[in-house]
């Protein structure tokens, strides 16, 4: 089924418009238009907005995180590696409605996922706490220097591959050949 028309018929079934849905809901006219229209990417939003629209049409988080994403058209997610140095220690498959976490280390230190299966919103906040402060000043600035020109937390993390500073962890996206050496010293040469 087509999403916006899931969508459109979510707002009907409430006696709801854009309008409407911004009054009961508390969040601004303009992000919800945003966000209905594609104008404004989902990750984007503040999740506080993205629970108040939801709690007005009467769906959970998870699911109107799938409606707005399928809508996106952007790539499918790929499943990953999630690595320590070169250490595999965990399998991510990422499906629907749910992302899967095979381990094969339980050492909580390189871990960055806390159970084995978690739905797609939390999979997007903890992609989101692996990029850059979304509001920082000059992130328009940043994400220019990665060849991106929105803040999306999975097309970030395709690039950096989620790599930050104060741990060895790190994704491998399927088909990649690359090694820890390779991304220090990716990191270190720009």
């Amino acid at each position: 089924m087509n999403k916006d028309i899931l969508l459109n018929d979510k707002l009907n079934n409430c006696h709801l418009n854009l309008h409407t849905l911004s009054e009961r809901s508390g969040v601004a006219y303009s992000t919800i238009y945003n966000l209905f229209t594609g104008k404004k990417s989902i990750t984007d939003a503040k999740t506080e907005s993205l629970y108040r629209i939801a709690r007005v049409l009467g769906i959970s988080m998870d699911e109107l995180f799938i409606q707005f994403t399928q809508k996106d058209n952007g790539q499918p997610i790929k499943d990953f590696l999630l690595m320590w140095e070169d250490e595999v220690i965990a399998s991510i498959r990422v499906g629907e409605t749910t992302v899967k976490i095979q381990r094969f280390d339980v050492n909580p230190i390189k871990q960055i996922f806390y159970k084995d299966e978690i739905s797609r919103f939390e999979f997007g906040e903890i992609l989101r706490r692996r990029c850059w402060d979304e509001h920082r000043p000059d992130i328009k600035e940043v994400l220019k220097m990665i060849g991106l020109d929105e803040f999306n937390p999975y097309k970030i993390c395709m690039i950096t591959h989620g790599k930050m500073v104060q741990d060895k962890t790190w994704f491998k996206f399927e088909g990649e050949t690359i090694c820890y050496a390779d991304l220090l010293r990716k990191k270190n040469a720009s």
